[in-house]
């Protein structure tokens, strides 16, 4: 039985620095990758100069440190330093933002590099801003608390006047206090993970609750060996960086490919059995790895067809699933082994599935079905996977009710990244640039920002919303997000749609937004937001055609004088005064 106790502690943000970069601070398995941007970087530094709660760091100390093998550090590489190790329940994102901030907005965390829109402050206003609008905030801080001589001439040069201002603001940041709490365990057993990782869902409520497949390692490591386990770390590894695929679909797919259920992979119960099919079929181990190998290489690059060079923007990677028993049973070693129509059939499947949420409950069922679906089929099983959706009674087509649900829903929360997934790829489909002319679809997508056609702080200062909730939501949805290149977003700022757009013009029909300019003052933001939005469905409609159901949208009102027209290109709103119809 593991012992467990708590040690409460208090640190403030000097110390920490210092503590986080000894090595000791490690990201477990069930950890999610750096999510935060610029924006919340930015709310934060204010959270901490207004002296508002940030909430608690909670730490795990075990006492010893093999008991995460798919750990990695926060920051740096491998440490040998195996005396101390913290294991960081909750507080990632926060301690990452910190970290970027006394390092130049740039760290490493082994073979990942992650780089941030620098955050500076305006001395003459005692605002902060992303962007170098003002003071860069990491100069300050190395200036005045790490010492950096480069920094420190840099503010004597540039900003002589405010030097005191510059270091009671870095003196405020440095000295806020932050509680932590280290849970200490020691003789650990075979369910530790499982009871920290219980714990990291109940601390952290937008965390992705862990299941037990991931505990399985731990399994594995002593049942089948330690060299079956790296290999499964090393292909993890290599497409985490590349693509940011989490663990639970690579393990799910791999172990499939070994014998297993997928209820066999997932519950306990089942784990020491498991391990047995497992080692049964080890001699046939290279050959599946080899093909698993080759799958997981045709699905990259049927991601980066579609655009998607980071995960992260999908609602849940286990979609990803059934595409890569398709491609493992097939033996499809490249994309042109399959025929466009198949392509689609993939594409359509793969959108379906994800903004619908199809393996969001129940997926061990769900996913068994569909890979034995896959395993008798001699091509991609769209219809039969659709009959498989029917039989669970889930939806099996995308309808203008499901997106205007968008319209009320903060797309930048996880909660309602189905349709963020949804919009980039129609951004794609419709050939968008990033407002450089370079197509979204060429651009590494941690290149792009996820721009407020109305800028959030322009809303926020003209626009009356009866609560916090509406105005996150209102802000966030989908009618005002589209993706474009982090300069751009960072220049336009807070500068009003009726200013900027015109600079743009060429660009907007690509990005669904409507290309009236009656439509881009705040009193017709609501409006705005439909037009958009009847943009999107029937761009959704056009490229996606098998699961979008049909809809006559009434195009005229006495208000809005406007009719969207279906063109070669894609969706346009233009003048219909005289106009009165729908489209079919």
């Amino acid at each position: 039985m593991t012992h467990i106790d708590i040690d409460p502690r208090i640190k403030s943000i000097g110390e920490l620095i210092e503590d986080l970069r000894s090595g000791k601070y490690y990201l477990p398995s069930f950890q999610r990758r750096w999510e935060w941007n610029a924006d919340k970087i930015k709310d934060f530094i204010d959270s901490i100069l207004r002296r508002y709660p940030i909430g608690v760091i909670i730490l795990w100390e075990p006492s010893r440190d093999d008991v995460d093998p798919f750990s990695k550090p926060l920051v740096g590489d491998e440490t040998e330093n195996t005396q101390e190790r913290y294991y960081i329940l909750d507080g990632q994102q926060r301690l990452t933002a910190l970290l970027l901030m006394f390092n130049n907005w740039r760290i490493k965390r082994q073979s990942e590099e992650i780089v941030e829109t620098p955050i500076s402050y305006n001395p003459a206003n005692g605002k902060l801003y992303k962007g170098r609008r003002g003071v860069d905030l990491s100069t300050i801080l190395r200036a005045f608390n790490l010492f950096d001589p480069e920094a420190q001439d840099e503010i004597r040069k540039d900003y002589p006047s405010y030097i005191d201002k510059l270091r009671m603001l870095a003196q405020k940041i440095t000295t806020y206090r932050i509680p932590i709490y280290i849970i200490l365990t020691s003789d650990e057993d075979e369910n530790i993970s499982k009871d920290m990782a219980e714990a990291f869902i109940r601390v952290n409520k937008y965390g992705v609750r862990i299941r037990n497949i991931e505990l399985m390692l731990s399994y594995l490591g002593g049942g089948v060996g330690g060299e079956f386990v790296s290999r499964i770390r090393y292909i993890h590894n290599k497409l985490e960086n590349e693509v940011g695929l989490e663990l639970e679909p690579l393990l799910r797919f791999l172990f499939s490919n070994f014998g297993l259920k997928q209820t066999q992979i997932s519950k306990v119960e089942h784990f020491k059995k498991s391990v047995n099919t497992i080692k049964e079929k080890m001699s046939e181990a290279p050959e599946i790895f080899r093909k698993s190998e080759e799958a997981l290489n045709v699905l990259v690059k049927f991601l980066k067809s579609l655009g998607i060079t980071d995960l992260g923007i999908l609602p849940s990677q286990i979609a990803l699933l059934p595409i890569l028993k398709f491609f493992y049973i097939g033996g499809i070693s490249d994309l042109n082994n399959l025929n466009n129509s198949e392509i689609k059939n993939i594409e359509s499947w793969f959108v379906l599935a994800s903004f619908n949420g199809y393996y969001s409950s129940s997926p061990d069922t769900k996913l068994e079905k569909d890979l034995e679906t896959i395993l008798n089929s001699s091509s991609f099983p769209f219809k039969e996977l659709k009959k498989n959706m029917e039989s669970k009674r889930a939806k099996t087509t995308i309808s203008y009710d499901d997106l205007k649900k968008g319209l009320n829903t903060n797309v930048l929360k996880k909660s309602g990244r189905n349709y963020l997934f949804l919009l980039y790829l129609l951004l794609v489909k419709n050939n968008a640039d990033d407002w450089t002319g370079r197509p979204i679809k060429e651009c590494n997508m941690r290149d792009l920002d996820k721009h407020h056609i109305f800028p959030k702080d322009y809303l926020r200062e003209n626009k009356n919303f009866e609560t916090d909730e509406d105005e996150e939501k209102e802000v966030n949805c989908i009618g005002n997000i589209t993706f474009i290149n982090r300069l751009i977003n960072i220049e336009i700022g807070d500068t009003p749609p009726i200013e900027y757009l015109p600079k743009y013009f060429n660009e907007l029909e690509k990005h669904f937004i409507p290309d009236n300019e009656y439509l881009w003052t705040i009193d017709n933001y609501e409006s705005f937001l439909e037009k958009r939005l009847e943009l999107i469905y029937y761009a959704g409609k056009k490229y996606f055609k098998e699961i979008f159901s049909y809809l006559n949208i009434q195009l005229f009102n006495f208000c809005n004088p406007f009719s969207v027209q279906i063109t070669s290109f894609g969706v346009k709103i233009t003048s219909a005064l005289t106009s009165c119809s729908s489209i079919k």
